[in-house]
């Protein structure tokens, strides 16, 4: 061998090993096992279960590790780990997307929010549960029920999950659409709905609704509410349509005034869904001795990918996977969730560049 050929010998090896690693499917950006971290709303473990599974298939390199609980606890635990100088999750999925900016956009933790799904608030029952017959044919009001009957009930801590602070407005629109503003709706004022926020709901506003008292059972997370009533050791419990459907819950609808679910007017009333909402609002603790207030508005599901995600680039790949034709299956055809297509972004300036075409801006 000459010296040339010797001398360039281990600058052709170089070359070869950065080309190795560069090329598309190749060292780090391809082969390499990665993890994929998900905090996501308790509502949405059984969808995101089967999502999961299909990526994972199509990923054989990505390992999708899934922790579920109440959207507000999950996220609060994100900022910690923040705090620390820890890695956050890549990917947090909210059961309330304004949780998404109001608590991660001012410390820089995130900057985007995608909104892809709905849902609405329905009361489910145990199999047997005292007078569920009576408020299924429409003979007892499911309020009178819980009020004046030795029934226990069941709904999350508002502070932890959004059902929680929601269970709490479905109680003060029922007031006010049954008894307070009855006349406005075209209804008859019923005397079980006066004072039913206080009467079901006792406390202050920061007290309200946090620990389980008399008839009333609190867990941190609504899902947490499934095994009791599978168990018959619960009555009655506040949930999410598409919980109760994909657990096989029986449940009872309720009015679209109360169920936080609409859009457009209340009947003839000149009213509309969003600003009868507006008049239930919950106060949350954000931190210790910290509250912030929460209007009531129909339900809606956001999604981001943290700013310092060990993950970005695989977490837009799921993100897209679930904004594709197959997350639609998965979500509304396969589990009762309302789908939005397509999906909307407050700021779609910020998003990954492989996100882009699949908004449109809010």
């Amino acid at each position: 061998m000459s010296k040339r050929i010797a001398r360039l010998v281990p600058v052709i090896a170089m070359a070869l090993i950065l080309v190795s690693v560069l090329m598309p499917g190749c060292g780090d950006n391809g082969d390499q096992p990665k993890t994929l971290t998900i905090y996501h709303a308790g509502s949405l473990a059984v969808p995101l279960e089967q999502l999961e599974a299909l990526f994972e298939a199509d990923h054989p390199n990505v390992d999708v590790l899934r922790e579920s609980g109440g959207s507000a606890a999950l996220i609060n635990k994100a900022i910690t780990r923040e705090e620390a100088g820890e890695a956050p999750p890549d990917i947090i999925a909210s059961a309330d997307y304004t949780l998404i900016p109001s608590r991660l956009y001012s410390p820089g933790y995130a900057n985007w929010t995608i909104i892809f799904a709905k849902n609405k608030m329905v009361l489910c029952y145990r199999d047997g549960a005292p007078l569920a017959n009576e408020i299924a044919n429409g003979s007892r009001t499911w309020y009178d029920v819980l009020r004046n009957e030795n029934v226990t009930w069941g709904h999350s801590n508002p502070d932890d999950d959004p059902c929680g602070y929601r269970t709490l407005m479905v109680f003060q629109l029922a007031q006010k659409f049954y008894f307070d503003q009855a006349a406005t709706f075209g209804n008859t004022p019923d005397a079980n709905a006066d004072g039913l926020y206080d009467a079901c709901i006792p406390g202050t506003d920061e007290e309200r609704g946090r620990v389980s008292e008399g008839k009333q059972v609190v867990r941190s997370k609504s899902v947490g509410l499934v095994s009791l009533l599978q168990s018959g050791d619960l009555d009655y419990a506040f949930e999410y349509s598409s919980v109760a459907v994909q657990h096989g819950l029986k449940y009872i609808e309720l009015d679209d005034a109360v169920n936080l679910s609409q859009k457009g007017n209340i009947g003839d009333s000149g009213i509309t869904y969003a600003d009868f909402y507006k008049e239930a609002s919950v106060k949350l603790q954000t931190s210790p001795g910290e509250y912030s207030t929460s209007t009531g508005k129909a339900i809606v599901y956001g999604v981001t990918i943290m700013k310092n995600a060990p993950n970005a680039s695989v977490a837009a790949q799921f993100i897209a996977f679930l904004l594709s034709d197959a997350g639609f299956q998965v979500f509304e055809v396969d589990n009762g969730q309302p789908y939005i297509q397509p999906a909307r972004c407050d700021e779609p300036g910020n998003l990954p560049p492989s996100l882009v075409d699949l908004i449109v801006a809010m």
